[in-house]
């Protein structure tokens, strides 16, 4: 197992998503300055990208992979079947186009929420803004467009957490709500918190609830049930659907740091079957690496001008101390 010495206020991504032939695609934050997989429908991982702090993975009407990096520069990046990428969207606003937090929507607009906004916005290609609703939330982690435009969204500052779904004409519904479960401690803002949210096969919404370690089924009448519990120290944090069997992605989340992810398959029957999970060296295929245009210092530079100015500084001492003696 590996585990990343991050500070505990560092978040799993919560993106899983299975295209028409099976195959499996997520992000992962601790190989490789952050990567974005693919577990193929014969159990095989390929590396599709590199160097990428992602949160979310979408498909969109062709199939292929739409993600962001969710740090400065805010990235948008579509992962073409043939392992090309395209950069489509490049923002050092966050409140312009905020890449933690976003997901793919099938008229061609990214749907991203940052908590200053308080609105969730769409942006299309064009680097047009819009508000899509006036309903405000207080905290927002994470968006879910289902295929006819609908979004949903929880907004973990109200209620315990609740989920918000937004029509195509703007019209905000809060369609369950008191899902964090309440432990025999005090509340932890930053963790216990609500991630991945998907629409099932049964038209179902289903959502990570962390505290509880649970996937909770959200029924007609805005009560829940426990679809799924991860067990030990795993806990989930994303769920999609093919084919009538869910597909959780899980992660372990300690104060020794983060590991994973991994992959559970639940069957119509209610079998579960561990799918992948990461160890420390993973057989993989890697597609060719396109590196995005972090933000980073290069200390290089800075490490010479240092050196240099210690090397002026011995010498002036150097030379004073020669001319004193005479």
């Amino acid at each position: 197992m590996v585990f990343c010495n991050q500070v505990m206020t560092a978040h799993p991504p919560w993106g899983i998503v299975i295209d028409k032939e099976g195959n499996i695609y997520f992000p992962d934050i601790l190989r490789d300055e952050g990567s974005i997989w693919k577990l193929d429908n014969k159990g095989n991982i390929h590396q599709l990208i590199k160097d990428i702090h992602a949160h979310n993975v979408d498909l969109d009407s062709e199939g292929n992979i739409i993600t962001a990096h969710g740090e400065d520069p805010h990235v948008l990046i579509r992962i073409n079947k043939n392992g090309s990428i395209d950069t489509l969207l490049v923002e050092h606003n966050f409140r312009a186009f905020f890449g933690g937090n976003c997901a793919w929507s099938s008229n061609e607009e990214v749907i991203f929420g940052v908590r200053e906004n308080k609105k969730l916005k769409a942006r299309n290609l064009t680097g047009q803004i819009r508000a899509i609703s006036d309903f405000e939330f207080r905290w927002n982690q994470t968006i879910y467009v289902d295929k006819e435009g609908m979004v949903y969204a929880p907004d973990i500052g109200v209620d315990n957490g609740i989920i918000v779904k937004i029509d195509l004409q703007g019209n905000p519904e809060v369609i369950a709500q008191d899902l964090i479960t309440k432990l025999d401690r005090p509340k932890d803002n930053h963790n216990d918190v609500l991630l991945g949210i998907t629409k099932g096969s049964d038209g179902y919404i289903y959502i990570a609830e962390t505290a509880g370690k649970q996937i909770l089924k959200i029924l007609e009448d805005g009560s829940k049930e426990t679809f799924y519990r991860s067990k030990d120290e795993w806990y989930p944090c994303g769920i999609d659907f093919f084919s009538g069997d869910a597909y959780i992605l899980e992660s372990i989340h300690t104060s020794e740091g983060l590991a994973g992810p991994r992959i559970v398959k639940i069957d119509e029957s209610g079998k579960k079957t561990i799918l992948f999970t990461f160890d420390e060296n993973p057989k993989k295929n890697q597609f060719p690496m396109v590196n995005l245009p972090h933000s980073r210092i290069n200390w290089i530079p800075y490490i010479l001008l240092f050196l240099a100015l210690d090397m002026l500084i011995i010498y002036f001492i150097v030379r004073a101390r020669r001319t004193s003696a005479f």
